[in-house]
């Protein structure tokens, strides 16, 4: 299944959480698990993330989110992030939370509407040095 990614963040709202990603080449690997899958299911992306991605965690997983999800709300803290999703038209609502640590960060977000969805992911990131020219 295809997820649209939620690029509803403002670039400069999570300004204090981005200064704590370095800019550059980044490895992530997201599991993704949901009722009704045998097992979680694994994506790799490997990405140049400039100054303006490294503002907007959402970018930073292999696998997507319905494309009419919109942040609510986010909470910044100089390590971390967290925030709230609500997807109208999918009838679904769902948060996230993202924390760095030196040159990686790990990334969870939960989303759900009634009984039937309950997709998770976590992501882990790394970053391996420039941006390739």
């Amino acid at each position: 299944m295809r997820w649209a990614l939620v690029a509803a963040l403002s670039l400069g709202s999570a300004s204090a959480f981005g200064q704590q990603v370095e800019p550059g080449e980044w490895d992530f690997v997201t599991d993704v698990t949901m009722p009704g899958l045998p097992r979680p299911q694994q994506a790799g992306l490997r990405t140049c993330l400039t100054r303006e991605g490294t503002r907007d965690p959402l970018r930073w997983s292999a696998h997507r989110l319905p494309s009419d999800c919109r942040v609510a709300s986010m909470k910044l803290g100089p390590d971390s992030v967290s925030w709230e999703m609500d997807c109208p038209d999918s009838r679904m609502r769902g948060s996230g939370k993202a924390r760095t640590a030196d040159s990686s960060l790990t990334a969870e977000t939960q989303l759900g509407g009634g009984a039937s969805v309950d997709m998770r992911t976590k992501t882990q990131g790394r970053r391996v040095g420039p941006c390739a020219q």
